[in-house]
């Protein structure tokens, strides 16, 4: 194709964007102010079900960087860098390690072939071979974290240093991932990867510690000043400001979602039936999107015709509130505030999520 997606995150505007460029002679260009070190996703196969050969991560640096990129169909075979020392610090260390790191490439595209193939559909032990699959990958995806973490030790003033170590960051513990990132240069820490990581971190552990010195000073009042859900207040789809104060004394199911995950985009149905069924009771449903680009959230609400009472937590901070570690999570809160239960089940896993409901309800009313 002469089409290539690319994502990338404005931390001026606190947006995140995937856009499309067609390519003229085979070249683009794109320009822009880089204000802290960060990364340019480019996807050459916009239905590749993994992280493949048709991805291309680069670490983008103040200055002009060159890329030049060979194909072979959708696959990339081969690149050319200037302007971004980083991106060939990824490069050497990608080179140094390629036997492992081919190997774990030819793993991950045979699974993903199965996957497409009538041999899964129809194999009697396709749920067996799956297994042994996602157990490979996950060794291979932990010898990788290793090989990386020593590269970390030795490179504390390298941005592909804390470009891996966001890469790799659930594979670590928190004390692992925090250790690591303390022994980073200031400026390293200070890049776009770091605040993923540490929003990350934050969002697996309890322990301020590890936190007060590096989240920034309003973000970290913010946290710490919630009480409850009740202290917190997001933008609502018709552009209002709801105060989640206003659902006391109900349940409340939050499905915390995003426009980029299609497991979400697949649950909506599901939620909408099941808004449909409790509409009655003293449950509210709410879905909380945690979108930074809000063109992109109120585009997936409409196309996907999305019921229900929108919210919009675009700095993550009611997820942070709950610990959530990825999407869809579905997180059912009693009458009182408190929290019942911290990740519910999917709602198109039979009748139990709607069953969850109906017991809180019942016990509420004794």
């Amino acid at each position: 194709s002469d089409t290539i997606s690319y994502l990338y995150f404005d931390c001026e505007k606190n947006q995140g964007y995937r856009e499309r460029v067609v390519l003229k002679n085979g070249k683009f260009r794109l320009s822009g102010t880089v204000n802290r070190a960060a990364e340019i996703i480019f996807i050459c196969k916009p239905s590749a079900l993994f992280e493949d050969s048709s991805y291309y991560r680069l670490i983008v640096e103040s200055g002009t960087i060159n890329v030049e990129l060979t194909m072979s169909d959708s696959n990339i075979v081969k690149d050319r860098v200037t302007g971004s020392p980083a991106q060939l610090e990824k490069r050497n260390w990608e080179i140094q390690n390629r036997i492992f790191l081919q190997f774990d490439e030819n793993n991950l595209r045979s699974y993903s072939s199965f996957l497409r193939s009538d041999e899964q559909r129809n194999a009697a032990d396709g749920e067996k071979t799956i297994q042994n699959f996602q157990s490979r990958l996950s060794l291979l995806r932990e010898l990788r974290a290793a090989i990386a973490l020593e590269y970390i030790k030795n490179n504390n003033d390298s941005y592909f240093s804390v470009a891996i170590l966001r890469l790799y960051v659930r594979l670590y513990s928190v004390d692992t991932v925090m250790h690591y990132f303390e022994s980073l240069s200031p400026r390293v820490q200070q890049s776009t990867f770091g605040k993923y990581i540490l929003n990350d971190a934050f969002a697996r552990s309890d322990n301020w510690q590890h936190f007060s010195n590096f989240l920034d000073s309003t973000t970290y009042k913010k946290i710490k000043s919630i009480r409850s859900l009740y202290d917190i207040s997001l933008p609502s789809l018709v552009g209002d400001t709801v105060s989640l104060a206003k659902y006391k004394g109900k349940i409340i199911l939050i499905d915390f979602w995003a426009s980029w995950c299609g497991p979400c985009i697949k649950s909506i149905p599901a939620i909408n039936r099941l808004m449909e069924e409790v509409k009655d009771l003293p449950i509210v449903i709410l879905p909380v999107s945690v979108d930074v680009n809000e063109l992109s959230w109120r585009k997936a609400v409409k196309e996907n015709n999305y019921n229900g009472i929108h919210l919009l937590d675009k700095h993550s901070l009611l997820a942070a509130y709950y610990k959530v570690l990825g999407y869809p999570t579905y997180v059912i809160i009693g009458p009182d505030g408190k929290l019942l239960d911290g990740n519910a089940v999917k709602p198109n896993d039979g009748e139990t999520l709607k069953k969850r409901l109906l017991e809180v309800t019942n016990q509420t009313k004794k």
